[in-house]
């Protein structure tokens, strides 16, 4: 088997999606401390939940999520990236 962080977070991942209902009940906005399929805790925010995984299960890997009804997505840019690769389209006779 090929190792992934997923797979090997798959556990915690498929606890937290089955128990989001009852989470956001719950403690809407808060942050969820996971490990394997149990929920080790509820956290105010998501410094403290990722200090109370590290303490807990020092280097070991664990979970922690925003409750909410649904994810949004992460929208991460670089200038960096935009300049590193030149942007250009195949057949644009307008671009050298």
């Amino acid at each position: 088997m090929e190792y992934t962080a997923a797979s090997e977070l798959e556990s915690e991942l498929l606890y937290f999606e089955a128990h989001r209902a009852e989470l956001v009940e719950r403690a809407r906005g808060k942050y969820a401390l996971v490990k394997n399929d149990a929920l080790i805790g509820i956290l105010d925010d998501q410094t403290r939940a990722i200090r109370a995984g590290y303490e807990r299960f020092g280097n070991e890997p664990f979970f922690v999520k925003e409750i909410s009804e649904v994810d949004l997505p992460l929208i991460i840019s670089s200038s960096f990236i935009a300049r590193a690769q030149p942007f250009s389209v195949a057949g644009d006779a307008s671009r050298g």
